[in-house]
């Protein structure tokens, strides 16, 4: 869905209107608006973003999200040893979702919002999401071609995957 200034600011306005918080000056947008100088809301609610994150930037995001909940699922259920095994023959790569770069990327922002405003991926709750790294999407992208020739290759079954298909996704 794409939404314009115009209907962001209503749907704030109705929002704040609704559960009553003060986070819009709903007399400067009427008086904005009567007086012919709509220019000044976007002067004064330069926080409503001008561009919305593309639908395929979310979809993507959660793919990867989806594919790492996955990656650290199997390797919890790993033996001891075996996942031992695997950190070391994975690294300096690692078993675990560190995020996405939150200056440069727009999968953070939508990374955020699924974990935090939308409860989902709930097991990185606690975590950053911020991996300060420019490398991290690119990285991503590769291992989730590979994971989806895994899954394919599984026959998309809900079981663990295998630390040596574990180690060909995380590692190139």
């Amino acid at each position: 869905m794409r939404l314009s200034q115009g209907e962001k600011l209503i749907l704030m306005a109705l929002a704040a209107a609704k559960d009553g918080k003060d986070e819009l000056d709903l007399d400067f947008i009427r008086r904005a608006i009567y007086s012919g100088n709509t220019w000044a809301l976007t002067w004064e609610f330069s926080g409503i973003p001008a561009e919305d994150t593309e639908p395929g930037i979310a979809d993507e995001t959660a793919e990867i999200m989806s594919m790492w909940s996955y990656i650290e699922r199997s390797v919890g259920e790993l033996p001891v040893a075996e996942r031992e095994q695997l950190e070391k023959d994975a690294y300096p790569h690692s078993l675990s979702f560190s995020g996405f770069d939150g200056n440069h990327d727009p999968h953070y922002s939508v990374a955020s919002f699924l974990v935090k405003d939308m409860g989902r991926f709930e097991e990185f709750k606690e975590r950053s999401l911020n991996s300060h790294t420019q490398s991290s999407l690119p990285t991503y992208r590769r291992m989730l071609s590979a994971y989806k020739a895994e899954l394919r290759n599984l026959g998309f079954t809900s079981r663990s995957l295998p630390a040596d298909k574990i180690l060909g996704i995380v590692k190139p």
